[in-house]
């Protein structure tokens, strides 16, 4: 009895740890924020969490939804990008009118790490599909 207990507090402590937590700026190490704000000086709305080890930043920049993740050393990880349907490639239009008949795009984001791009779309409630840089199906994922 007393391992099932110590597993349960166990498995709690680490859904704990790994989950995001809101930070008010003023908590973000400084070489994080002045990445930040090089290279995105016109966002707006900026709000701050900490997921494991990374910084992520969700804000507006020049009206566009984006999501930046960034270490402690205030390397830039990845970006997020929302995108408009339209916006999209070509070929990841296609291929949800051809498999998906009678579904929307729902959201539409361009995730870019390093020099890997690819694209995330969320066809219907947890249904999310991802493509290569040049709009290939990849796989689906849950949203």
């Amino acid at each position: 009895m007393k391992k099932v207990i110590l597993m349960i507090a166990c498995a709690g402590l680490f859904c704990f740890s790994v989950s995001a937590q809101k930070l008010n700026a003023t908590k973000v190490p400084t070489t994080v924020l002045s990445t930040f704000a090089k290279q995105f000086p016109a966002a707006t709305n900026a709000n701050w969490e900490k997921e494991g080890k990374e910084f992520e930043v969700a804000f507006k920049n020049k009206g566009q939804a984006m999501t930046v993740s960034l270490d402690a050393k205030g390397t830039l990880l990845e970006t997020e990008t929302g995108l408009k349907s339209a916006e999209l490639p070509a070929a990841i239009q296609k291929y949800v009118s051809d498999n998906y008949k009678g579904k929307t795009i729902q959201s539409a984001d361009k995730t870019v790490a390093g020099s890997k791009v690819t694209y995330e779309v969320v066809v219907q409630k947890g249904k999310e599909l991802v493509f290569d840089a040049n709009g290939k199906f990849i796989k689906k994922a849950k949203d």
